[in-house]
């Protein structure tokens, strides 16, 4: 089962090894808790799992079961169980609703309780087969059972004629159930899948994805996670809005090759890969939004990318002294962030931007589409605070700024920040656009304070400043001769927006803000 040992792919024993080479815990109990976390990024299912789901004591209906061993399909489960009798005089309203409305109903309904309709009667059996199908092995599973919850996910699949309208399957262990895998993938290809989540539960690493994933012609929006991947077939995905890979294996060239035959993809993310893909190469004429989280990757780069307008990272793993993150063609990008100033290296047009390159930026290395950057900077530090200036003038139309504050290591880099805040001048963006600055982690240190300072002083159309401290949040003003600070409201009505939730939902206009809440 060893991947590709092309140049950047990673086999098996490589992964392993690498996760052995970290410090503890070792490879295998970092993956155990590694893979709850990534299914907790996840996009919310469309039917909540009811609160027994995973409850011993909620047993199958005699006459109707998704786990019996039986060769028989559910399907005919449904057929032999006896017609409910009749109420005692109550009219049944819910029988003279529309076929709409009841396939409304049922498309509401829990995997489970939507496929119980069958049972009540002939026509409620029509409507069920003719509702789009919702698999969430969420609503099926027997914690001490997985057997039998894939027998359930299966049978489920094989009941239903199609379409399917989503599939979310996040809790077995596929190493042990091969053949159902690869059948239950071709079923989903051959009814149609329109949404698909589909993770291994590991170990191993690198258990292989079934080829009939590209077969998912119909698919809009697909996530998946702890799978190697098979050579990307010519066909793929072609319908594909949004795709996120989650600790998947997937080597440098196929990944590219995914990228480009995914003609309409809008969103794409990649979390917790560690160097395989070696590098996330952004070429793509339709995608909207690219999202790096907690990724060992040796470099981003963006070029051919004619649409994309935010570019989005969160807690990069270095595998070197600073990531590079190459943008070489991007007209669109509004959106940058969270960029370390510590682990990432920024090249715009072929140009590495640099804190002594503060005093004087080449148009090559600007980037006049940007509107709102996210940093990640410690304010003690002379390099980073030139290297924060610096970004100011690559980005001259820049509208707003927010900066995590990190606070320093005892390091003779250590600067007199007065002095370095003293030197600095001012810029377009500065003087023109910047209207609202954000800071968090702010403790009231006077390195912290004297960045305040210059922003409020030399943004000369600046409106707004939050900066967030331990207990309070607090909101500065500026006027035309001073700067009037007021507590407004504690923390707790606060609402942090940064996720991976807001990192791929397009319609926040700023998926760092910090929302109030009402």
């Amino acid at each position: 089962m060893d991947a590709a040992g092309e140049e950047g792919g990673m086999t098996y024993g490589e992964v392993v090894d690498y996760f052995n080479s970290l410090q503890d815990p070792p490879a295998q109990e970092r993956i155990d808790c590694i893979i709850p976390y990534l299914i907790s990024l996840l996009p919310a299912p469309f039917v909540p799992a009811p609160p027994d789901a995973a409850s011993a004591d909620d047993s199958e209906d005699d006459h109707f079961s998704f786990t019996s061993s039986d060769d028989y399909s559910a399907a005919e489960d449904a057929r032999s169980f006896p017609s409910p009798p009749p109420g005692d005089g109550e009219e049944d309203h819910i029988s003279r609703l529309a076929d709409d409305l009841l396939s409304e109903i049922i498309s509401r309904l829990s995997t489970k309780e939507a496929a119980r309709t069958m049972a009540l009667s002939t026509r409620w059996r029509r409507v069920w087969t003719k509702t789009s199908l919702l698999v969430d092995d969420a609503h099926l599973r027997d914690a001490d059972n997985e057997v039998s919850l894939v027998r359930a996910i299966s049978r489920c699949v094989d009941a239903h004629p199609g379409p399917v309208r989503s599939a979310r399957i996040t809790h077995v262990a596929f190493y042990h159930h091969e053949y159902a895998l690869r059948r239950l993938v071709a079923s989903l290809a051959d009814k149609n899948v329109e949404d698909l989540i589909l993770f291994n539960r590991p170990w191993p690493l690198n258990m292989p994805l079934p080829d009939d994933i590209f077969r998912c012609a119909y698919l809009r929006r697909l996530y998946l996670g702890a799978w190697m991947f098979p050579e990307v077939a010519a066909a793929a995905l072609v319908n594909l809005r949004e795709l996120g890979l989650f600790h998947c294996i997937i080597p440098d060239r196929d990944f590219d090759a995914l990228l480009s035959l995914c003609s309409k993809l809008e969103v794409l993310s990649l979390a917790m890969s560690y160097n395989c893909p070696s590098r996330l190469r952004i070429k793509s004429p339709s995608l909207r939004a690219a999202v790096e989280w907690m990724s060992s990757l040796d470099e981003i780069v963006v070029d051919g990318a004619p649409c994309l307008e935010r570019l989005l990272l969160h807690h990069a793993i270095p595998v070197a002294e600073r990531t590079p993150i190459k943008i070489v063609s991007a007209p669109r990008l509004e959106v940058l962030g969270i960029l370390d100033l510590q682990l990432h290296e920024l090249q715009i047009g072929g140009t590495t931007i640099r804190p002594g390159m503060w005093m004087f930026v080449k148009s090559s290395a600007k980037l006049p589409s940007l509107k709102i950057l996210a940093v990640k900077v410690c304010l003690a530090i002379e390099r980073e605070i030139k290297l924060l200036m610096t970004l100011l003038k690559c980005f001259p139309h820049l509208e707003t700024l927010h900066i995590k504050s990190i606070p320093p290591c005892a390091s003779p880099e250590i600067a007199n920040c007065a002095d370095v805040w003293e030197s600095l001048g001012s810029c377009e963006c500065l003087k023109s656009h910047l209207k609202t600055v954000s800071i968090q982690g702010f403790h009231t240190e006077r390195y912290e304070v004297l960045c305040l300072k210059y922003l409020i002083l030399e943004g000369e159309v600046l409106e707004t400043v939050a900066f967030f401290c331990e207990d309070k949040v607090c909101f500065a003003a500026k006027d035309d001769e001073a700067v009037e600070i007021e507590l407004m409201f504690p923390k707790n009505l606060v609402q942090d927006r940064w996720s991976f939730q807001s990192a791929i939902d397009l319609s926040l206009d700023d998926p760092f803000f910090y929302a109030v809440e009402s």
